[in-house]
């Protein structure tokens, strides 16, 4: 189920068994057991959604303490064969339940109100409730400090990503060069029928633009991780530019796309 969310992203974090494990037993040690949540530094408990006929139709991960008036649900999932419209009503009135009992922490003293959901920037919940949601009451989302030491590297090392995006847009095998200014440092990929041949370190004159697209330092990285699209960095930063020919090979190797990438423990 966690892989089946991830698949929809660009970025996730990969665990292994060991790391479910640890976290669906960990509120039956005995050194935990019977303690108040508020107490114990686990943030949520994670529980399977089963349906009438006991069979298994997902988890959800709940926050285990109220820091103030809402009951987070931090992850929720189910199979694909799951109804979600159906199944919803359903989970938010057992959301409300364990809301009601969830205890809080030290020096909050406000009653239980709503359900917050924490669950990234895309997700079936938000697509149902739409209005229904009350503004504030799921926190916005994380944004990850990301950093990349050797970016021609990392560029070569997806290259089988860049090029099925290629392929299934209509620049199908595409042949030319894409030269990105950093201003301190640049990119220049290279393309010939849809395949990417090479990715190298490229700098400019300081004077002239000879690039097909400048970013600031940094910058190109909300880009290649899908953080936000060429046209948003344009509005939002004056000295991000492209050409008319380099807007639509940028929008189709480098697309917005929403990624949930959660902390490495959920503790």
């Amino acid at each position: 189920l966690y892989n089946q969310r991830r698949a929809a992203g660009l970025i996730w974090h990969e665990t292994d068994d060991a790391f479910w494990r640890y976290h669906i037993t960990s509120w039956a040690d005995p050194a935990i057991q019977g303690r108040d949540p508020a107490l114990v530094g686990l943030i949520g408990k994670l529980h399977m959604i089963v349906d009438s006929d006991g069979k298994t139709c997902g988890y959800v991960w709940l926050a285990a303490k109220r820091w103030g008036r809402s009951q987070f649900v931090l992850a929720l999932e189910l199979f694909p064969h799951v109804n979600w419209q159906r199944a919803l009503p359903c989970l938010l009135r057992l959301f409300r339940k364990v809301g009601e009992q969830t205890p809080p922490v030290a020096g909050n003293n406000k009653e239980w109100q709503d359900i917050g959901f924490e669950l990234g920037r895309a997700h079936p919940v938000y697509t149902l409730l739409g209005d229904k949601l009350v503004a504030g009451s799921g926190a916005p989302p994380y944004a990850w400090y990301v950093r990349v030491p050797d970016v021609p590297a990392f560029i070569r090392h997806i290259a089988p990503v860049l090029e099925q995006r290629l392929a299934a847009s209509i620049l199908v095998g595409y042949s030319g060069q894409l030269t990105l200014d950093f201003y301190r440092s640049g990119l220049r990929l290279h393309f010939e029928q849809g395949q990417l041949k090479s990715a190298e370190p490229w700098r400019g004159s300081a004077h002239v633009d000879e690039g097909d697209a400048g970013f600031p330092p940094l910058v190109f990285l909300q880009l290649l991780f899908g953080y936000r699209s060429l046209a948003e960095l344009n509005e939002f930063f004056p000295d991000v530019w492209a050409s008319d020919t380099a807007k639509l090979l940028i929008d189709i190797l480098f697309p917005k796309q929403p990624s949930t990438v959660y902390a490495l423990t959920f503790t």
